[in-house]
C-alpha cells in the first residue's frame, strides 16, 4: 500500500522520456505521500492522481471501536497544497470534466520538469470486492 510514488520516481529516473502516471487513494498517500519531495529533489517529474474520497474504506477487519471512537478511517487535508509545500505543482479537480484538462496540464508540467499531484475529490465508496 502506498508504494506508487517511490516506484514511479525510479521508473522516471530509468526512463526520463516516459510520462509516469501514478494513481492512488488518500489512504495510500498517507503511507508515502511525502515521497513527492523525493521526486522533486531527484528531478524525476511524475504525476500522481490522488483519489480523495475522505476515507479509508478497506481498513483491515473493520476495527469498529477504532472507527467509532477515534475516526481511524477518516482522511482529510488539502493534498494539492501539501504537494506544493513539497515543491511540486498541486492541481485540484472537483468535477469529472476537469480530469482530462488536468491530465493534459500535468503532462505539460512534467515535460517542463515539474512533479504534479492532481487531487481528485470524489464521494466515499465503502463497497469493495470480496476477491
Amino acid at each position: 500500500l502506498g508504494y506508487g510514488i517511490p516506484l514511479l520516481t525510479g521508473v522516471k529516473m530509468a526512463s526520463p522520456d516516459k510520462f509516469c502516471l501514478n494513481i492512488m487513494g488518500d489512504g495510500a498517500f498517507g503511507m508515502s505521500g511525502l515521497d513527492i519531495e523525493t521526486s522533486v529533489r531527484a528531478n524525476a517529474p511524475i504525476t500522481t492522481v490522488l483519489v480523495n474520497n475522505g476515507g479509508m474504506a478497506t481498513y483491515p477487519g473493520g476495527y469498529p471501536t477504532a472507527r467509532k471512537s477515534f475516526g481511524t478511517t477518516h482522511m482529510s487535508g488539502d493534498y494539492a497544497k501539501i504537494a506544493e509545500g513539497l515543491g511540486a505543482v498541486g492541481l485540484t479537480v472537483t468535477k469529472v470534466e476537469e480530469i482530462g484538462p488536468a491530465l493534459r496540464k500535468a503532462q505539460e508540467l512534467n515535460a517542463a520538469g515539474k512533479t504534479v499531484l492532481i487531487d481528485v475529490h470524489s464521494n466515499i465508496e465503502a463497497r469493495r470486492s470480496s476477491f
